[in-house]
């Protein structure tokens, strides 16, 4: 079933990170050092020189501090942290599967208590899945492909906040603002749904003109699965391409598959360094055998998505 279908991460699970404010953090880390000759000396900033190999040359977490002892602040203070960022430091583990497409698992990304809150709010609102049509594409029936139950969910719904934290989250590890998403995807598969191998990326060859491209899709997995239901990678790996031709679409048993755990997270790119299609990232999802699926997808567009009543913050 692929590289990684009887793999369980081998991951603790996260620990809650603290939220030690920037400045006090480094405080702290100066502390621990110790930067006794930097404080008697009082040298102006730009006089300092690191001298290489010495042991006492301050690493960057400890720079703060030592601008703060010269008195160089006085003058000229330190950048404030910008709208669109922390007062924190957050570090989430991750393991990169492959190169080709870019795919990174993030172990243990939302907890238990927060992939429930989000299946509640799905049930409620499930409706057979749906499939987007190529321009002369006249299958009518998306059950062929897609087979699972669905809904769209946007955080202005949530009164509790967890979707705005998961949003806030995903923005913090891949980089693009929140508002550079689509609403989440939720969907459930029960026994035998699957989604056969596609594309994330609307081509404009077979979608006509796009105001902006899908980069990057986030699946969050809010459920354990029993048996089955891998996500799928089938063209995975440097020679991907060469499967291309005559690939079986519902075949779960090529490339790399992922077996869900609840809490994890996966990111793959739809498209290369070079801003052009990646052809590797076609992917699906594998029958579930035993059990239910939950997970939700968050597509990520290299502009600001339609319909957000905010403008990007890298837009501003």
């Amino acid at each position: 079933m692929g590289r990684y279908s009887s793999q369980m991460a081998h991951f603790p699970d996260a620990e809650a990170t603290g939220g030690l404010g920037r400045r006090a953090g480094l405080a702290t880390d100066a502390k621990v050092v110790g930067c006794a000759k930097y404080d008697q000396q009082q040298a102006p900033a730009e006089n300092w020189t690191a001298v290489p190999g010495d042991p006492t040359t301050p690493g960057p977490s400890q720079f703060d501090a030592m601008l703060r002892a010269s008195g160089f602040l006085n003058a000229k203070p330190i950048v404030a942290t910008g709208v669109t960022g922390n007062d924190f430091y957050t570090v989430a583990p991750f393991q990169v599967l492959s190169w080709h497409p870019r795919t990174v698992l993030y172990p243990s990304f939302i907890d238990r208590e927060r992939c429930e809150h989000v299946i509640r709010m799905a049930e409620r609102k499930l409706a057979p899945s749906t499939v987007a049509m190529r321009k002369g594409d006249t299958r009518a029936d998306p059950n062929s492909v897609r087979t699972s139950q669905g809904t769209f969910l946007d955080a202005a719904d949530d009164p509790d906040g967890v979707l705005a934290w998961v949003e806030e989250r995903i923005a913090q590890v891949t980089m693009f603002p929140v508002q550079n998403g689509e609403p989440f995807n939720v969907l459930r598969y029960v026994l035998n749904q699957r989604y056969e191998s596609h594309y994330d990326v609307f081509d404009p060859e077979g979608y006509g003109p796009q105001s902006s491209m899908r980069v990057a899709t986030m699946l969050v997995y809010l459920s354990d699965v029993e048996e089955g239901g891998e996500t799928v990678l089938p063209l995975e790996g440097v020679d991907g391409l060469e499967r291309l031709q005559g690939i079986d679409y519902k075949d779960c048993g090529i490339g790399l598959a992922y077996k869900p755990r609840m809490g994890d997270a996966l990111l793959f790119y739809s498209v290369g360094t070079n801003g052009t299609f990646e052809r590797r990232s076609l992917h699906g999802g594998c029958p579930v055998s035993r059990g239910q699926k939950w997970v939700m997808t968050k597509w990520i567009r290299d502009k600001c998505y339609g319909g957000r009543s905010s403008p990007c913050a890298d837009e501003v």
